[in-house]
């Protein structure tokens, strides 16, 4: 017959189990953004339409009591590099080849600008379609274009308007902070729960922090693991409400192409 002593150190294992696997997880993350973040830069401006990014979403409907709403699913990612030249400021000029698995990396606020609601007519028209069983289907495009300030890595081939160093230092820092965060809360939750006398209300009190790290550490590791993720697979989603259409450009300047299903 299993006592409590024996349960506790059995959750116990599967409680350092899970930190464990989630910290592994993270330093994997971490390995990958260091070794990205010292690989050779190229920085100059765009001689022509070098390369675009697409995410494909789709549309629903959301019963909302005071609002029509309609949020915004991804479904895949696509970077494709046109191929053109980047001169950089000394005046060399780099050839970009032409790649359908290279990666386009483009800023938040592009997304943000590509994906906006234009006006009444246009969310109207995208929310007839989307309280349909299949729902509004879209292609949100955004396009490196001739004159912007570009990044190019070779391996992996990267075509970016985000400076990829900056971007990995940054998220790096992040990840690296967290590891050592997550083993110490997982380390003081069991120290609390082995105190003397075991099953006293300190011991209780630890088993309990216990639970709710077991609880929280693995949502916690993968909204982190979503955060960190590369800007040409972010998620982009996001939703429309009739209330807050506050965007006045058309979808064709936003790089935006529709597709009813």
């Amino acid at each position: 017959m299993l006592t409590r002593e024996m349960m506790g150190v059995f959750c116990l294992g599967v409680l350092w189990a899970t930190a464990l696997l989630v910290a592994a997880a993270a330093v994997q993350d971490l390995r990958d953004l260091v070794r990205l973040a010292r690989r050779r830069v190229v920085v100059g401006v765009a001689e022509g339409d070098l390369g675009e990014w697409t995410v494909e979403q789709t549309a629903r409907a959301l019963d909302a009591a005071a609002d029509e709403v309609i949020a915004f699913h991804d479904r895949r990612w696509k970077s494709e590099i046109f191929g053109g030249v980047v001169r950089d400021a000394s005046g060399h000029a780099h050839d970009v080849a032409a790649s359908t698995v290279g990666h386009v990396w483009v800023t938040d606020e592009a997304r943000s600008d590509a994906t906006a609601c234009a006006d009444v007519a246009a969310f109207d028209e995208v929310y007839a379609q989307a309280r349909k069983a299949k729902g509004f289907r879209r292609e949100v495009k955004v396009r490196i274009v001739k004159g912007q300030r570009v990044f190019l890595v070779e391996e992996p081939r990267i075509l970016s308007t985000v400076d990829p160093r900056v971007f990995c230092q940054r998220k790096a820092l992040l990840v690296g902070v967290f590891i050592p965060v997550e083993l110490a809360v997982c380390a003081l939750c069991s120290w609390l729960a082995l105190r003397l006398p075991h099953f006293g209300p300190t011991s209780i009190v630890g088993a309990l922090c216990c639970f709710a790290f077991f609880l929280g550490v693995t949502p916690l590791g993968v909204a982190l693991r979503e955060h960190i993720r590369r800007p040409h697979e972010a998620y982009v989603r996001g939703q429309w409400s009739r209330a807050a259409h506050v965007r006045t450009q058309p979808l064709s300047a936003q790089g935006l192409t529709q597709r009813k299903t």
